[in-house]
């Protein structure tokens, strides 16, 4: 009678870390795909199954990068939050990462939360003109009328000499919006214009990251 044998352990084993690489891979094209049709909660699902298989640290946090980004554009920002607390502890200094976690807090209203997070930034880039932006409106969200307006004409300074033309728009509007504010006390229209004007921030910023990486690739 003719024996049979199965496949060794060792040789399954090496077989599935060939492949899982490779479904990353597919995975993270995929994904990187979906975002760029804004299709965002199909990106998720596929980078949910990516951080499953991935366990190097550089990859994982180039995976929570995009899936963080997903959850603040879907408007999921405890979940942001949660991702971005854990891309920091991988990349402690990664600015725009941390960009990104300020945007989440101030998008809940966890406004100290949110200014801790952009002063650390500015103590080592004091010339990201939308940091200086988004924390004009955390001081505007606590009531700090004049800092904020201070902090916003100093963010206005600095796109000019610093942002892109993107950056400068957004600065623009929100310096307007702010001063007629001010001149109106038109308080809760501004209130209502904060987190719209927060996700103009974070689509300005995820826009030339998207950039600086195409330009890096080819290159």
């Amino acid at each position: 009678m003719k024996s049979t044998t199965g496949t060794p352990h060792s040789t399954v084993l090496g077989q599935q870390c060939y492949k899982t690489p490779l479904i990353i891979s597919v995975l993270m094209k995929k994904a990187r795909h979906s975002m760029d049709h804004e299709h965002f909660e199909d990106a998720v699902i596929k980078l949910q199954r990516c951080l499953q298989l991935e366990d190097e640290p550089d990859s994982r946090a180039a995976i929570l990068d995009d899936l963080g980004y997903c959850f603040l554009k879907l408007g999921w920002f405890e979940e942001a939050v949660k991702i971005y607390k854990e891309y920091l502890e991988l990349l402690p200094f990664d600015n725009d990462g941390r960009f990104f976690l300020a945007s989440a807090y101030a998008s809940l209203k966890w406004t100290d939360n949110a200014i801790e997070e952009l002063r650390i930034i500015l103590a080592s880039d004091p010339n990201d003109v939308l940091v200086r932006h988004d924390l004009a409106l955390c001081y505007r969200n606590m009531g700090w009328m004049k800092e904020s307006l201070e902090e916003m004409k100093i963010a206005y300074t600095k796109a000019t000499i610093y942002g892109n033309s993107e950056e400068k728009k957004v600065v623009k509007n929100s310096l307007a919006n702010l001063e007629y504010e001010i001149e109106n006390g038109d308080g809760n229209g501004s209130k209502n214009a904060l987190l719209f004007l927060i996700l103009l921030a974070v689509i300005s910023k995820g826009r030339k990251l998207k950039l600086l990486k195409l330009r890096k690739n080819q290159g």
